[in-house]
């Protein structure tokens, strides 16, 4: 159960990685890291603070969070 619950971190951010190499994200290890921070802490004031639009503002920062590694200019979403 243990070697599961160490598991799991690594294959998220493992997971983001890929994804922001897939999407072209200039370094993608940073940008899996700051949404793998994000995952986290949306999940965690979900739980503790009983916090439902906890997942929209993580959505709204994890677009920031992409359009800035990625370039975008387009602000207007």
């Amino acid at each position: 159960m243990d070697q599961a619950a160490d598991a799991y971190p690594a294959w998220v951010r493992g997971l983001l990685t890929e994804l922001a190499e897939q999407a072209g994200a200039a370094d993608p290890a940073s940008l899996a890291r700051q949404l793998h921070l994000l995952y986290d802490g949306a999940g965690l004031s979900a739980r503790m603070d009983h916090d439902p639009g906890a997942a929209v503002a993580a959505r709204a920062a994890a677009t920031a969070l992409i359009d800035a590694a990625l370039g975008a200019v387009d602000a207007s979403r």
